[in-house]
């Protein structure tokens, strides 16, 4: 067992993305969402608008991409979206504290948060199990692309929900898979587990899927398994965390800090994957 210090420090967190990167996204964002409320013939009555708009300034070179840029100004004007000075005086506070653990409810030593501050910009993280959105929607703010699965309909929809009322849901993306026959397509540099949402599997389809989501995760990628949450009425989880601790023994887990995560037990636990070397050193070991 490592200590969580010994266990990260390898990890260079990425440079973070620029206000003004922040801002164009959001902007992007707003306009998208407009576009998609729009019925078909409305959205051609705004590119009507815009090419005589463009021909009012005799431009010369009309192109797709001109008249794309004018329809995404026309509808700027008609939300009349803020200025980079008056967004982040407004939305700055708000993106600097969805960055924080509290924000989402969570506790400074739960091992997402050790997580939290090791994905970079752009990083892919697979969740299993919508939960409560709390981990899902801590790893979008600090600006991993996040893919959950769940086989509860209404879970995603409801983390869908959340998403959007935080301005998060384009780095975030839903499926409703049966998590018994579902492959992750593609590696990804670290994964989540909610343990609740494999209740349902049997042990031989829950270490599968584990194994499955392993196998898809680069080498010196991190898994966190999530803290098992009581059921109504205070009854012991249906799946403790503690259960998927044997499923790591190959990777490498750190000690919890003393009080971690919302409950004495099952406060669940941040796994590495070894890199090549230090597999062969484990063999040679071993040998």
């Amino acid at each position: 067992m490592l200590a969580d210090a010994d266990l990260l420090t390898s990890f260079r967190p990425r440079n973070p993305r620029s206000l003004r990167q922040e801002y164009d996204e959001f902007i992007e964002q707003r306009i998208e969402e407009y576009k998609d409320t729009l019925p078909r013939d409305e959205l051609l009555e705004i590119g009507d608008e815009a090419m005589g708009e463009l021909q009012k300034t005799q431009q010369l070179q009309l192109t797709e991409l001109v008249l794309t840029e004018q329809v995404d100004a026309i509808i700027r004007r008609r939300l009349k979206l803020p200025s980079f000075r008056r967004w982040r005086e407004r939305h700055l506070p708000m993106r600097l504290a969805q960055k924080e653990a509290s924000h989402w409810g969570l506790a400074p030593t739960e091992p997402i948060v050790a997580l939290g501050d090791r994905v970079g910009d752009g990083d892919g993280v697979l969740v299993v199990g919508a939960g409560d959105g709390a981990a899902a929607l801590f790893l979008a703010a600090r600006g991993a692309r996040v893919t959950v699965v769940d086989p509860d309909i209404a879970a995603i929809e409801g983390l869908e929900t959340r998403a959007a009322a935080e301005a998060l849901g384009r780095r975030i993306d839903c499926f409703v898979e049966p998590l018994a026959a579902w492959t992750p397509q593609g590696g990804c540099t670290a994964a989540v587990i909610e343990p609740g949402a494999l209740a349902d599997l049997s042990t031989v389809e829950r270490v599968a899927l584990v194994g499955r989501l392993q196998s898809a995760t680069e080498p010196a990628g991190r898994h966190v398994v999530m803290p098992s949450v009581a059921a109504p009425g205070g009854r012991t989880p249906a799946l403790s965390s503690d259960a998927f601790r044997i499923l790591y023994n190959e990777w490498l887990v750190p000690r919890p800090p003393s009080g971690a995560g919302r409950r004495t037990r099952n406060v669940g636990f941040l796994a590495q994957r070894p890199e090549v070397s230090q597999i062969e050193t484990h063999l040679s070991v071993s040998e």
